[in-house]
């Protein structure tokens, strides 16, 4: 999981997988370091009755099972089961379970719609794109948004034409951006929005933007130049140049060592995803 964990209980055999970011713990403390680092994107159906059944089998942990049982069945609310669970080790104090309580709280002071934006927004962190445009599609169209500033509206859009370009739908994501700088009129969007149409090769509608929002030609080439570095990183990049360099393994003829090569990188890729989505996530 990226850090050394010193751990007092049972090693599971088989390991609990957390789906949403492709983590496998195999001990409470595991549990608990996941939960704390990893706070923004823990929600109720994350301990569900595979994760009981995980508590009982593999940890022996039978009462704390129950507990977790029993609130969730009893709709009791998320902080008591993250509680219960990070105090049946004693891998944190009281004074860091304290400060997990205080994020709760703050959470579940937020609006409907800022809740399921911060849902959406970490179905896009880990790649879940076609979800995380779901959730920002129905926050968009819920009562609950009219309440929203046009700034909150453009932080959705925003968002939301992140996912599009995650997707490789560069036109749709340029319309995202539209609206979220129509909406926020935050410099960010207004590159996103060039970034996305530059990516859709469509020069016209490349040009079409510039003429609508009327912007600065200092203004655009500072965008453009960004661009254009940006791109140029990406194309020197180490794993740009691993691909380039497997191209020509296949031309070559060489089938059988351009897979295993193509395997390796990717179980790396993988390997080094992980270890960075320990780290936490916080959303502005």
């Amino acid at each position: 999981m990226g850090k050394l964990i010193e751990c007092f209980g049972k090693i599971a055999e088989k390991p609990y997988h957390f789906r949403l970011t492709d983590t496998n713990v195999y001990s409470i403390e595991e549990v608990c370091y996941y939960v704390y680092n990893n706070i923004y994107i823990i929600q109720e159906e994350i301990f569900d009755s595979a994760f009981t059944v995980w508590l009982r089998d593999e940890l022996n942990m039978d009462i704390v099972a129950d507990k977790v049982d029993s609130m969730r069945n009893d709709k009791n609310n998320l902080k008591d089961i993250v509680v219960t669970i990070c105090c049946s080790c004693d891998y944190y104090d009281e004074e860091q379970i304290n400060e997990l309580i205080g994020i709760m709280d703050a959470i579940a002071d937020l609006s409907k719609w800022e809740k399921a934006k911060i849902k959406a927004d970490n179905y896009c962190r880990f790649g879940s794109y076609e979800k995380a445009i779901e959730e920002y599609t129905q926050i968009l169209g819920t009562d609950d948004m009219l309440n929203a500033t046009e700034e909150d509206y453009g932080a959705v859009y925003h968002n939301m034409g992140t996912a599009f370009c995650g997707m490789g739908s560069f036109i749709k994501a340029s319309d995202s951006f539209e609206h979220a700088y129509e909406k926020n009129r935050k410099e960010e969007s207004l590159r996103s929005y060039f970034y996305a149409l530059k990516l859709t090769g469509d020069k016209k509608l490349f040009d079409k933007g510039v003429k609508k929002f009327d912007i600065d030609i200092k203004i655009l080439n500072n965008i453009m130049e960004d661009f254009a570095k940006t791109d140029e990183e990406t194309r020197n990049s180490k794993e740009i140049r691993r691909i380039m360099k497997l191209e020509g393994i296949m031309k070559a003829g060489y089938v059988e060592e351009y897979y295993e090569k193509v395997g390796n990188y990717i179980n790396q890729w993988k390997e080094d995803y992980r270890n960075e989505i320990v780290t936490g996530i916080r959303y502005k």
